[in-house]
């Protein structure tokens, strides 16, 4: 196989996800989640009296929409979206200004206190740049795409990549086949010309293989692979072992 683009999902792969809460934490702010129902809480009672265990539970009940349609759906209800549910499931509604503001406070906590880049990552993907067009091939949560690209540019890292589909922007997420499409298209390769790098093996490993491309599991932040193994071509436990897989992959 020659390998001709290499596509990289970015959370617990490119960027450790959770790791900006001890940050949070050593700044004396409330964990995300924690200010999130915060802020929204303090939005409706300034408008009406409002019973904040009813917000927390409501809360939880638009993390369980977001998880659902993510998984069952394959789409990434974006912030609006999600907070339109969670004041549906109130009964309440918001003034157009305040509603914007609660979006942009719940999309750029992340690029405020970014997560952390994983050991070596900057440096392999300056190196893999040098020979490999470069994508980005990630799901949303909370922080858009727009957002995500800010805090590669804080890393020094967003001009490595040559191509992104994020899954608010393409509508779609892992493992559907139009978000690695997106990027196959915006590189000028082919499925079967593709290495694609990521830490889950349905959204990841499976996804990427059942399209034709070659899937390496990265594994130093969660490992999914010890409890049922995986189907990955490889598998990759820090930046140094990846250069090296990728080498080897090139070589075959």
């Amino acid at each position: 196989m020659a390998i001709k683009a290499i596509t990289f999902d970015l959370w617990d792969t490119v960027l450790k996800d959770e790791s900006d809460e001890p940050k949070r934490q050593a700044k004396g702010l409330k964990t995300k989640n924690e200010e999130r129902r915060q802020i929204l809480w303090e939005a409706l009672n300034k408008q009406a009296s409002t019973d904040k265990s009813m917000v927390d539970t409501e809360f939880q009940a638009q993390e369980k929409f977001y998880r659902e349609r993510w998984l069952r759906e394959r789409i990434t209800p974006n912030v609006a979206d999600r907070l339109t549910v969670l004041l549906d499931g109130l009964g309440r509604e918001l003034p157009g200004q305040v509603f914007d503001r609660l979006v942009s406070v719940y999309q750029d906590m992340e690029v405020e206190i970014p997560p952390d880049i994983f050991a070596g990552a900057a440096d392999g993907l300056r190196a893999l740049a040098e020979d490999y067009p470069l994508g980005v091939v990630s799901d949303t949560i909370y922080t858009p795409g727009s957002g995500m690209r800010t805090i590669l540019v804080g890393y020094g890292v967003r001009n490595c990549f040559s191509s992104f589909a994020f899954s608010d922007e393409v509508g779609r997420a892992k493992p559907d086949e139009r978000i690695f499409a997106h990027v196959a298209e915006e590189l000028g390769v082919e499925f079967h010309e593709m290495v694609h790098i990521g830490d889950r093996e349905l959204n990841d490993v499976q996804g990427a293989q059942a399209l034709g491309m070659k899937a390496i599991l990265f594994t130093e932040h969660r490992d999914e692979s010890r409890e049922n193994g995986t189907q990955a071509d490889a598998i990759a436990k820090n930046y140094d072992a990846l250069l090296s897989v990728i080498n080897a992959l090139a070589r075959a």
